[in-house]
């Protein structure tokens, strides 16, 4: 999850600095000649194409959230606790980019483009605060179960793990209660020889 919003946010940035660079072609078509409006709408067309490839281009593992791509993390293995986290459209149809009207002769024109990427750039950082967030959220949990573990394991260990200094003590007396049981019933028998000896 946190590696397929990484991508999602990394799309953003480089959707956002296309919007800014078709913004820089809008501004440069407001003092150019009718010609020169032509060839720059014919360039932010060629922005927009780039847009959209660079949406569908963002998916990490077959999900893209730049393609309203959705993802269910579960926090724990019961599934009681999760977050569904869900993307958006960042395709030039879906953040509202027109292509460039009448090839931008009017300012009009020029000024109805500037007007949708000044409204997409508002639309990919508030989506881009919101993954941003899910992703704060599943971090936070990734921290917490790996703490979680530890802890568990931790306990586990004091459960189950023994002293190794205590279990060397104890074999090493077992051993010398075993060798002084040996060395009695050898005592043991060759008295009861001595005594057969007698008669």
């Amino acid at each position: 999850a946190i590696q397929t919003v990484k991508a999602a946010l990394q799309g953003v940035d480089g959707i956002t600095k296309l919007i800014e660079q078709a913004k820089g072609l809008a501004a440069s078509a407001r003092s150019a000649t009718t010609t020169d409006r032509a060839a720059l709408a014919t360039q932010f067309n060629a922005l927009r194409t780039q847009i959209d490839q660079l949406a569908g281009d963002a998916s990490y593992k077959g999900t893209n959230f730049l393609a309203s791509g959705t993802l269910t993390v579960e926090f724990n293995e019961a599934g009681t606790s999760d977050l569904t986290i869900s993307g958006f459209s960042a395709t030039t149809t879906g953040l509202s980019i027109s292509a460039a009207a009448g090839s931008w002769a009017t300012d009009t024109n020029v000024d109805a483009a500037v007007t949708q990427l000044d409204a997409a750039l508002t639309t990919l950082r508030s989506n881009a605060k919101t993954l941003a967030s899910n992703n704060g959220v599943v971090t936070t949990r990734q921290e917490f179960t790996t703490e979680l573990i530890s802890t568990l394991t931790s306990g586990a260990d004091m459960l189950t793990a023994a002293d190794s200094n205590e279990e060397g003590a104890n074999m090493l007396a077992l051993q010398t209660r075993q060798q002084l049981g040996i060395v009695a019933l050898q005592l043991s028998s060759q008295a009861q020889q001595s005594v057969l000896r007698l008669f």
